[in-house]
């Protein structure tokens, strides 16, 4: 998925100053390198959700999405459906949930995917070394990376390169539903805490 608009670049770039924030106090508030805030706002990274999710977290931006009843002492932290953060494609035909926790810096994402029959969810390439790795829940979905197209069915798991550009395609005629694990290893490398 292009979690990334056109126009994300110039966004984070004008809040950060609106904001006073260096790229430095930005990363530091947000868990996102210094290099990635700088190749976000030159709009030559394609971001994941979670760190267009951290983003946003830093800023201050979209906070509607939290319902504030949680709390960090109470021993158990309940996202109601209605606020765990969702992107939907362009096609209307996709909705991805984030399932992961989102105050937390984890080199794994985890999302819910929803695909209704037609749908079809184009993503160009994330971070060097990044993987996905895809379970079919129902339905039947494909994965196509560079010329090779491979089919899953209701249990079947797909991993495959996604530092390059790929595809997830609902080959059902009813919606699909499908877990998707997003491992990004350079997440960490040294002082970075976000790639």
């Amino acid at each position: 998925m292009n979690a990334m608009a056109p126009d994300l670049g110039t966004f984070v770039r004008r809040a950060r100053k609106e904001r006073s924030l260096t790229l430095e106090q930005l990363s530091e508030r947000s868990g996102v390198s210094r290099s990635m805030l700088s190749a976000i706002e030159r709009g030559t990274a394609n971001p994941t959700f979670s760190i267009v999710w951290a983003l946003a977290q830093a800023l201050g931006l979209d906070l509607a999405a939290f319902d504030g009843s949680g709390s960090r002492d109470e021993p158990i932290e309940h996202i109601h459906h209605y606020s765990t953060p969702m992107r939907r494609s362009a096609d209307g035909k996709c909705e991805l949930y984030m399932l992961s926790p989102q105050r937390t810096s984890l080199p794994v994402e985890w999302h819910h995917l929803r695909m209704q029959p037609g749908g079809s969810l184009d993503s160009r390439a994330h971070a060097h070394g990044t993987f996905e790795h895809l379970t079919c829940l129902s339905g039947a979905l494909a994965v196509t990376v560079d010329d090779r197209t491979v089919r899953a069915e209701a249990g079947d798991t797909l991993r495959y390169r996604s530092d390059r550009a790929h595809r997830i395609d609902n080959l059902a005629d009813t919606e699909t539903q499908a877990l998707l694990l997003v491992a990004q290893p350079e997440r960490y490398n040294g002082s970075a805490r976000m790639a």
